[in-house]
């Protein structure tokens, strides 16, 4: 296998895409020295320039991720601009009007705006909850379709016997499932309620969620040939500026590396990983500090042991780069991945990790700082 060559969470087969790649972010820092991408209309140029070639960049990796970027401002700058528009021709009509009217205006025009907005953002949101909703219910069903054609088989089999079937503890031989397949090494069983929704989309991995935010997400896993193509689309592999809740692809999550790392975008609606930066907080930290992650195979718990604040190091070996560390290796590697986290937590709380333990990393960008990042380091809770 050739060397592969990183920069953040992606991925580049040769030294010459690694390049281009860095060349790309140099520009973009070029552009955010000479233009304020927080002024109004600046991401819609920049947004522009960049669909007509004007701007060009020769990684489509970190062209896409900051068209993505800069369409999520403009999302921004478009609501502003609307309520600012909007607040101007209230502003000439009551002019307009007796102390009377203006009264009776501004509380129906009061009305009127946090009905749209409230409108038009929960419509949205509530329709990525409707979906969210959607595939848990076909988890349960799911589950509950296999428990009652098992029930229906077993009373069935009872049925056709001559005398009742004694229960017995040890390894019990079925006929049908064995046969033929002495020589077969099977691999884990997908979960009951997960086989429908992996047999729909292959890259599908499971389901995380943790109780009292709005973190409850079908998890992807996308190949490594494309292991940034769930920043962009959704669950059924359309495009979406949400993206999804991801596996890191270098993950195996079958066989339980050291550290599983999940990415999401931070989505000032609050979707997806959007209210992770709440765990800056120490208080809401302890009140949700349990996260449940289920792979297709297995259910699991993990608790959350450090709140860290980062960024990309663009490459440099000197920096601590969290999201390259999959597998230890060895304890004093380990060890030393112990310490970096120690010194990006803004907890002030012991670990309480050892080499051996599991780990769950979730990660999604913050603006506290350029290229900043933030993300939680779960630990693995016994069964």
């Amino acid at each position: 296998m050739g060397k592969i060559y990183c920069i953040g969470k992606f991925q580049f087969d040769s030294y010459k895409e690694y390049q281009e790649a860095l060349d790309d972010i140099e520009k973009i820092k070029d552009i955010s020295k000479k233009m304020d991408i927080n002024e109004p209309g600046v991401a819609e140029r920049l947004y522009t320039l960049i669909r007509d070639g004007k701007i060009h960049f020769k990684s489509g990796i970190v062209g896409d991720d900051y068209l993505l970027y800069l369409s999520d401002m403009m999302l921004e700058d478009y609501h502003t601009l609307s309520k600012r528009t909007f607040g101007g021709r209230v502003k000439g009509k009551i002019k307009q009007l007796s102390p009377g009217q203006i009264v009776g205006t501004i509380c129906m025009a009061g009305a009127i705006v946090c009905f749209l907005i409230f409108f038009g953002s929960e419509y949205h949101d509530q329709k990525k909850v409707r979906e969210m909703e959607r595939l848990k219910s076909e988890q349960d069903i799911s589950a509950a379709s296999d428990w009652l054609s098992a029930r229906l088989i077993q009373k069935l089999d009872i049925g056709q016997e001559e005398e009742p079937i004694l229960v017995q503890s040890g390894t019990v031989e079925n006929e049908i499932y064995s046969a033929g397949l002495e020589d077969t090494e099977e691999g884990p069983k997908i979960l009951p309620e997960y086989q429908k929704l992996h047999s729909e989309n292959s890259d599908f991995a499971g389901w995380i969620s943790i109780a009292g935010t709005e973190i409850d997400y079908p998890v992807m896993q996308p190949v490594p040939e494309s292991s940034d193509f769930y920043l962009n689309h959704n669950y059924e592999g359309k495009k979406d500026i949400n993206g999804s809740i991801f596996l890191d692809s270098r993950n195996d999550y079958e066989k339980q590396d050291d550290n599983l790392i999940v990415y999401g975008h931070n989505m000032k609606s609050g979707m997806m990983f959007g209210g992770l930066e709440k765990y800056l907080e120490k208080e809401y930290w302890e009140e949700h500090k349990k996260i449940s992650f289920n792979t297709i195979y297995e259910k699991a718990e993990y608790e959350i042991i450090a709140v860290c604040l980062s960024k990309v190091a663009d490459g440099e070996k000197a920096k601590f780069h969290y999201y390259d560390f999959i597998n230890a290796g060895s304890e004093e590697a380990f060890g030393l991945y112990l310490e970096n986290i120690q010194k990006l937590n803004v907890l002030d709380e012991d670990l309480g990790v050892s080499y051996g333990d599991k780990l769950l990393t979730l990660s999604t960008c913050n603006n506290y700082t350029k290229d900043g990042r933030l993300f939680l380091v779960a630990k693995k809770c016994s069964p």
